[in-house]
């Protein structure tokens, strides 16, 4: 397998704990630093949904950043100096570390959360004190289950992951809060949601939403760019006229407030198409990662510039490549497989790398070997 110098480079981030800064456009990379790691828990085993805060010493938030699926964060734009990170999953034990921004570098802080304790109540008795009798409080008892209809089978790939939104995005509602509590704004399986839409905007009790929000990508040519993840899925089990209450049946990584939700149509799993040798002559463009990441390895997903009016599809192939300006020969990268398609984009899942993938690079159809070199 060929070694290229970008792969050296994903491994010194690997190796070291400070590796240097990708200047973004009209950006003094020497000015500023940057932070990222993983959180895990006592186990070892990733935790998504963490809330992470970087803090100056004089007490000023200076990013903050949420794991994603992988339990992994970044904290960019940085000043240089001591700053105080803080992890806080609701659970979890909220723990901090101490970490010095270096310019132009960044730093790699992994962190480890522990379960939080226990709450104990300790009685204190003050001598020659009579007890007062109190008037009995019997406390109201806790609401019923809320119960959910088991999901249809389908392909949860479909559902997770970015995508390019539609011109005109779908919205049945927004997430105000959770239900039985205020704090804690990041919500995993099993939270029940309060959503600002009910029976008359046609949340039936039963139905399945997916739940999506927007964020902004910037691309290498420096254009702002909408993009659109999606975090799981939220079953109705509770409406009224204006508002419900959803339950989230499982989660691809944290929702938050101010999520919207559209229809949940499931995707059956299907089995990837055969190899096949890749139409260069065909390529599409890769537009972007997911939310919080900027480079393809497996399994993250991407979105492409293709889609159903290109006859892309579910389960077709593609490889991955670049191709520098004034060379001739293409760098593949990896491979990838079409999870998801709407009418002109679609997401790719990353199957296997050889080498760094990101915004910019293309991804070339594969076809079966008697027609590959068949060019329209």
């Amino acid at each position: 397998m060929r070694t290229s110098a970008a792969t050296f480079a994903v491994l010194a981030v690997l190796l070291t704990g400070s590796v240097p800064l990708a200047l973004q456009p009209g950006q003094d990379a020497t000015a500023t630093g940057a932070v990222r790691g993983a959180v895990t828990d006592g186990s070892a085993g990733v935790l998504p949904g963490v809330t992470v805060v970087a803090m100056a010493p004089d007490g000023r938030v200076l990013a903050t950043a949420v794991t994603d699926g992988a339990g992994a964060y970044a904290l960019t734009g940085l000043p240089p100096g001591p700053v105080t990170l803080g992890f806080q999953l609701e659970g979890f034990a909220d723990t901090s570390a101490d970490v010095v921004v270096q310019p132009g570098l960044e730093t790699r802080v992994a962190q480890r959360l522990g379960l939080a304790p226990l709450a104990e109540t300790v009685v204190v008795r003050a001598p020659n004190v009579v007890d007062v009798p109190r008037a009995r409080f019997d406390p109201p008892p806790p609401p019923a289950p809320l119960v959910a209809r088991p999901l249809p089978e389908h392909d949860r790939a479909a559902v997770c992951g970015p995508a390019k939104p539609d011109a005109v995005p779908e919205s049945l509602g927004t997430i105000k809060s959770r239900r039985h509590a205020r704090q804690g704004e990041l919500y995993l399986e099993g939270s029940e949601l309060v959503i600002d839409a009910g029976l008359d905007d046609g949340l039936l009790v039963g139905r399945n939403l997916v739940v999506r929000r927007h964020y902004h990508v910037h691309p290498a040519n420096g254009a702002d760019m909408l993009a659109e993840h999606s975090a799981g899925v939220v079953q109705i089990v509770a409406a009224t006229a204006h508002s419900s209450v959803g339950l989230v049946i499982y989660a691809c990584d944290a929702m938050r407030p101010g999520d919207f939700l559209a229809s949940f149509k499931p995707e059956p799993v299907r089995d990837p198409d055969p190899v096949g040798a890749p139409a260069y002559y065909d390529a599409a463009r890769i537009l972007f990662a997911d939310e919080g990441q900027s480079l393809g390895v497996p399994p993250r997903m991407m979105v492409i510039d293709r889609g159903a009016v290109h006859d892309v599809r579910v389960g077709q192939r593609f490889t991955l490549f670049r191709q520098p300006a004034g060379v001739e020969r293409r760098m593949q990268a990896g491979q990838a497989v079409v999870v998801s398609v709407r009418k002109d984009s679609a997401t790719i899942r990353i199957e296997r790398v050889t080498d760094a993938v990101a915004a910019g690079d293309w991804a070339a159809p594969q076809l079966a070997p008697r027609t590959a070199s068949v060019r329209p």
